[in-house]
Protein backbone atom coordinates (compact mmCIF):
# COMPACT_ATOMS: atom_id res chain seq x y z
CA UNK A 1 0.00 0.00 0.00
CA UNK A 2 1.23 3.46 -0.82
CA UNK A 3 1.95 5.79 2.05
CA UNK A 4 1.84 9.25 0.46
CA UNK A 5 5.49 9.59 1.33
CA UNK A 6 7.19 12.98 1.29
CA UNK A 7 10.73 13.09 -0.14
CA UNK A 8 12.60 15.97 1.49
CA UNK A 9 15.73 17.01 -0.41
CA UNK A 10 17.71 19.03 2.12
CA UNK A 11 21.36 19.16 3.21
CA UNK A 12 20.90 21.13 6.45
CA UNK A 13 20.22 18.93 9.50
CA UNK A 14 18.75 21.97 11.28
CA UNK A 15 16.22 22.54 8.48
CA UNK A 16 15.35 18.83 8.44
CA UNK A 17 14.71 18.98 12.19
CA UNK A 18 12.63 22.15 11.79
CA UNK A 19 10.38 20.60 9.14
CA UNK A 20 10.00 17.31 11.05
CA UNK A 21 9.12 19.18 14.28
CA UNK A 22 6.70 21.41 12.39
CA UNK A 23 5.03 18.41 10.74
CA UNK A 24 4.67 16.78 14.15
CA UNK A 25 3.17 19.93 15.67
CA UNK A 26 0.65 20.13 12.81
CA UNK A 27 -0.23 16.43 13.11
CA UNK A 28 1.16 15.45 9.70
CA UNK A 29 1.81 11.72 9.96
CA UNK A 30 3.02 11.04 6.43
CA UNK A 31 6.37 9.30 6.29
CA UNK A 32 9.24 11.62 5.33
CA UNK A 33 12.41 10.37 3.64
CA UNK A 34 15.36 12.74 3.59
CA UNK A 35 18.17 12.80 1.04
CA UNK A 36 21.00 15.29 1.38
CA UNK A 37 21.79 16.29 -2.19
CA UNK A 38 20.44 16.43 -5.73
CA UNK A 39 22.36 13.36 -6.84
CA UNK A 40 20.82 11.21 -4.08
CA UNK A 41 17.39 12.58 -5.02
CA UNK A 42 17.91 11.48 -8.63
CA UNK A 43 18.94 8.02 -7.45
CA UNK A 44 15.90 7.83 -5.16
CA UNK A 45 13.45 8.95 -7.85
CA UNK A 46 14.85 6.50 -10.43
CA UNK A 47 15.24 3.64 -7.96
CA UNK A 48 18.99 3.39 -8.50
CA UNK A 49 21.74 2.15 -6.18
CA UNK A 50 20.79 2.01 -2.52
CA UNK A 51 17.23 3.09 -3.40
CA UNK A 52 16.47 0.18 -5.75
CA UNK A 53 14.12 -1.57 -3.30
CA UNK A 54 10.75 0.15 -3.86
CA UNK A 55 9.25 -1.62 -0.86
CA UNK A 56 11.78 0.13 1.36
CA UNK A 57 12.00 3.32 -0.74
CA UNK A 58 8.55 3.88 -2.31
CA UNK A 59 7.94 6.63 -4.82
CA UNK A 60 7.03 9.86 -3.07
CA UNK A 61 3.73 11.65 -3.49
CA UNK A 62 5.40 15.00 -2.90
CA UNK A 63 8.92 16.39 -3.05
CA UNK A 64 9.99 19.20 -0.72
CA UNK A 65 13.06 20.70 -2.37
CA UNK A 66 15.78 22.99 -1.09
CA UNK A 67 17.39 25.11 -3.81
CA UNK A 68 20.92 25.31 -2.40
CA UNK A 69 22.15 21.71 -2.50
CA UNK A 70 25.55 20.08 -2.90
CA UNK A 71 26.47 18.21 -6.10
CA UNK A 72 23.33 19.11 -8.07
CA UNK A 73 21.37 22.27 -7.28
CA UNK A 74 17.69 22.26 -6.48
CA UNK A 75 16.90 24.15 -9.69
CA UNK A 76 18.85 21.63 -11.77
CA UNK A 77 17.06 18.79 -9.99
CA UNK A 78 13.70 20.42 -10.64
CA UNK A 79 14.53 20.74 -14.36
CA UNK A 80 15.63 17.09 -14.38
CA UNK A 81 12.35 15.95 -12.75
CA UNK A 82 10.29 17.91 -15.26
CA UNK A 83 12.30 16.47 -18.18
CA UNK A 84 11.52 12.82 -17.27
CA UNK A 85 8.06 11.77 -18.48
CA UNK A 86 7.70 9.02 -15.86
CA UNK A 87 8.00 11.51 -12.98
CA UNK A 88 7.37 14.95 -14.51
CA UNK A 89 3.92 15.24 -12.88
CA UNK A 90 5.34 14.65 -9.40
CA UNK A 91 4.34 17.60 -7.18
CA UNK A 92 7.37 19.65 -6.09
CA UNK A 93 7.27 22.34 -3.42
CA UNK A 94 10.42 24.43 -3.16
CA UNK A 95 11.54 25.46 0.33
CA UNK A 96 14.05 28.26 0.18
CA UNK A 97 15.97 30.39 2.61
CA UNK A 98 16.93 32.69 -0.25
CA UNK A 99 15.69 36.26 -0.18
CA UNK A 100 16.40 36.47 -3.91
CA UNK A 101 13.08 36.67 -5.77
CA UNK A 102 14.83 35.57 -8.96
CA UNK A 103 15.36 32.14 -7.35
CA UNK A 104 11.63 31.82 -6.72
CA UNK A 105 10.81 33.05 -10.24
CA UNK A 106 13.22 30.50 -11.69
CA UNK A 107 11.73 27.72 -9.58
CA UNK A 108 8.27 28.50 -10.93
CA UNK A 109 9.66 28.80 -14.45
CA UNK A 110 11.22 25.33 -14.14
CA UNK A 111 7.95 23.82 -12.96
CA UNK A 112 7.67 24.09 -9.16
CA UNK A 113 4.09 23.64 -8.00
CA UNK A 114 4.68 26.09 -5.15
CA UNK A 115 7.42 27.84 -3.19
CA UNK A 116 7.66 28.54 0.53
CA UNK A 117 10.20 30.40 2.63
CA UNK A 118 12.21 28.59 5.29
CA UNK A 119 11.29 30.61 8.34
CA UNK A 120 10.76 29.70 11.95
CA UNK A 121 7.41 27.97 12.11
CA UNK A 122 7.21 27.67 8.32
CA UNK A 123 3.85 29.49 8.04
CA UNK A 124 3.88 29.43 4.23
CA UNK A 125 4.54 25.68 4.23
CA UNK A 126 1.65 25.19 6.66
CA UNK A 127 -0.65 27.02 4.24
CA UNK A 128 0.58 24.80 1.41
CA UNK A 129 0.11 21.63 3.44
CA UNK A 130 -3.51 22.60 4.00
CA UNK A 131 -3.85 22.14 0.25
CA UNK A 132 -1.81 18.95 -0.16
CA UNK A 133 -4.77 17.10 -1.58
CA UNK A 134 -4.75 19.59 -4.44
CA UNK A 135 -1.16 18.68 -5.25
CA UNK A 136 -1.48 14.97 -4.61
CA UNK A 137 -4.77 14.40 -6.40
CA UNK A 138 -3.49 16.31 -9.40
CA UNK A 139 -0.78 13.69 -9.92
CA UNK A 140 -0.44 9.94 -10.38
CA UNK A 141 1.75 9.68 -7.28
CA UNK A 142 -0.89 9.66 -4.56
CA UNK A 143 -2.90 7.00 -2.83
CA UNK A 144 -6.49 7.89 -2.10
CA UNK A 145 -6.42 5.18 0.57
CA UNK A 146 -4.20 7.29 2.82
CA UNK A 147 -5.07 10.64 4.35
CA UNK A 148 -2.51 13.44 4.43
CA UNK A 149 -3.60 14.35 7.92
CA UNK A 150 -4.91 12.22 10.75
CA UNK A 151 -8.51 12.64 11.81
CA UNK A 152 -8.97 15.59 14.13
Amino acid sequence: MKENLVLFVEDSPEDVDLVRATFKRWGVTNPVRVVGDGEQAMDYLTGQGEFADREQYPMPSLVLLDLLLPKISGLALLQWIRSHPEINALPVVVLTGSKNLDDVDQAYHFGANACAAKTLGLPELHDLLQHLNYFSLASDFHSSEVEWFPET
